[in-house]
């Protein structure tokens, strides 16, 4: 697939319903994972888990928290948290955030072949490496008695980036709806 084919395949989520509803089933699922799934896991760490430290962490501190780690709280970290609810999460915040993206481009009239009308595709960035922090959590919380520092400073990374990523398509979506709104005022 292209990438016209696949902006076009999303300029089909762009109406406002659809994006309601992204929006609430998005978050829907992140709230199932700060309700049930990560309080129990944060719990038993005494912190809060990987995937929840935007900043990242040291082989130290991630070593600590491996060995706090019970075989049932690794289950609960594995499924569902990890190969249920932290898969449909990414995708829907990505389906999100780009169909946001390209709604507003399209409101502030971004022409096409503008480098910034490609944002769109920096949401499916960061669902790709939350896709790659999970892999690398679930090796580190499985081989707890031979995590290497190569596996604990990757998933580090990719929790960094995720995160920062993350936040600047927040970033994006809310500049692009300010000039729109700029823009809307003036005439």
């Amino acid at each position: 697939m292209t990438f016209k084919n696949l902006h076009n395949n999303l300029e089909r989520l762009t109406t406002k319903p659809r994006i309601i509803t992204l929006f609430i089933l998005a978050h829907l699922v992140l709230l199932m994972m700060m309700l049930f799934t990560f309080p129990r896991i944060n719990a038993q760490l005494g912190t809060e888990a990987f995937d929840l430290k935007a900043m990242g962490y040291s082989v130290e501190e991630a070593t600590v928290m491996i060995n706090k780690l019970d075989q049932a709280t690794v289950d609960l970290y594995l499924f569902p948290q990890l190969f249920l609810l932290d898969l449909f999460y990414p995708l829907l915040l990505g389906l999100l955030l780009s169909a946001l993206i390209i709604r507003l481009s399209h409101l502030i009239k971004l022409p096409s072949g503008h480098i910034l009308s490609n944002l769109y595709l920096l949401p499916f960035l960061a669902m790709l490496l939350d896709y790659g922090e999970n892999i690398l959590i679930a090796k580190m919380i499985t081989n707890s008695n031979h995590v290497s520092e190569t596996i604990i400073k990757t998933a580090s990374l990719f929790t960094q980036i995720k995160s920062g990523t993350t936040t600047l398509c927040w970033l994006v979506v809310v500049v692009y709806f300010v000039v729109w709104l700029v823009r809307k005022k003036r005439r």
